[in-house]
């Protein structure tokens, strides 16, 4: 059996063990880092999971861009109608969350 090192300590072994002491250190700085950061933001969720529309909201809507401007929510929903307008507005945070919806098929054989 051959060893896996010469006497000098120069080797196959050499990379592996240089590979092994980095990770080390890189291991030992990730946990000396400092802990997480409380966030900014406002609870925007309701007891149900639904997000509220609120000031600097944890969870924000989608904003709505017409030719490079901020636009109502409307102006990006307007070709729609029904649930589908419903659900574009909730996604805008200008609408209730929409109920109904198409129905799914009953399968079959």
């Amino acid at each position: 059996m051959k060893p896996l090192t010469s006497p000098k300590g120069v080797g196959k072994a050499s990379p592996l063990l240089a590979a092994i002491v980095v990770a080390l250190l890189c291991g030992a700085a990730a946990c000396a880092s400092e802990e997480g950061t409380t966030p900014t933001c406002n609870q925007d969720l309701d007891g149900n999971g639904h997000i509220d529309n609120v000031d600097n909201g944890c969870n924000p809507f989608a904003s709505c861009v017409v030719n490079g401007k901020v636009a109502p929510a409307t102006e990006c929903c307007k070709d729609l109608t029904g649930y589908e307008l419903q659900a574009c507005l909730y996604g805008y945070g200008a609408g209730p969350e929409p109920t109904g919806g198409a129905g799914g098929g009953g399968g079959g054989n």
